[in-house]
């Protein structure tokens, strides 16, 4: 069982490096977090069928989690993030 997806900003174009990963989930989930590619895609492995909490994080955001239902006849599931509040650096 896959969880997979692309992490997009505000404007719609592809976050790479930000960090996907298991925030809580049916069984115990490993410590481990996913890293978006150039094209700001990620792939998770799911342990067992279940209700899955699951985050992302990158520079500038707050984090944002999603929750998410895998069912034992899934082998897939698609999950995006869409990131809106990236911080603009201060002046100095």
């Amino acid at each position: 069982m896959v969880i997979s997806g692309v992490v997009r900003d505000a404007a719609g174009e592809p976050v790479a490096g930000a960090r996907v990963y298991f925030a809580r989930g049916p069984v115990p989930v490993p410590d481990v977090a996913a890293l978006t590619g150039p094209d700001g895609t990620f792939s998770l492995s799911a342990p067992a069928a279940g209700t899955y909490e699951v985050e992302c994080a990158a520079e500038g955001v707050a984090p944002q989690r999603e929750t998410v239902e895998i069912t034992e006849e899934q082998e897939k599931t698609r999950l995006d993030f869409r990131l809106d509040r990236f911080d603009v650096p201060e002046s100095a």
